[in-house]
C-alpha cells in the first residue's frame, strides 16, 4: 500500500485465475472526486503491450473504491509495471508506480 497525505492506493490481485485479475483501489480520509489514469506496460520476448484506462471516481471517506479491473497474463521472464495518476482540482497530480503482481 502506498500512502500520500490522506490518500492510500493499493492493488488487489486474484491470481488463482489465469489470467490474473488485478484491481487498483483508492481510499481517502475525506470525501472527494478524483480523475484517474491507469497504464500497464508489459514487455516480453514477443513484444510490448500497453493497456490504458481512465475515468472519474467518487471516494467516500474511509471507504475503499475500486478504480478498474484488469486481466494480466504473464510469463516468468516478462517485465510488467502499473502506473496510476490521480488528479483532483487544485491539487498537484499524485503518481503511483507498482510492479505487476506475480
Amino acid at each position: 500500500m502506498v500512502g500520500d497525505s490522506n490518500i492510500q492506493v493499493w492493488l488487489e490481485t486474484f491470481a488463482k485465475s489465469q489470467p490474473a485479475i488485478v484491481v487498483p483501489y483508492v481510499r481517502s480520509s475525506a470525501d472527494m472526486t478524483l480523475r484517474y489514469k491507469l497504464r500497464t506496460v508489459k514487455k516480453s520476448n514477443s513484444g510490448k503491450s500497453v493497456i490504458g484506462q481512465g475515468g472519474v471516481v467518487t471516494v467516500l471517506a474511509n471507504v475503499p473504491a475500486a478504480l478498474s479491473q484488469m486481466s494480466l497474463s504473464r510469463s516468468p521472464n516478462d517485465e510488467c509495471e502499473i502506473d496510476l495518476v490521480l488528479s483532483q482540482a487544485g491539487v498537484a497530480d499524485r503518481n503511483y508506480h507498482f510492479k505487476c503482481p506475480d
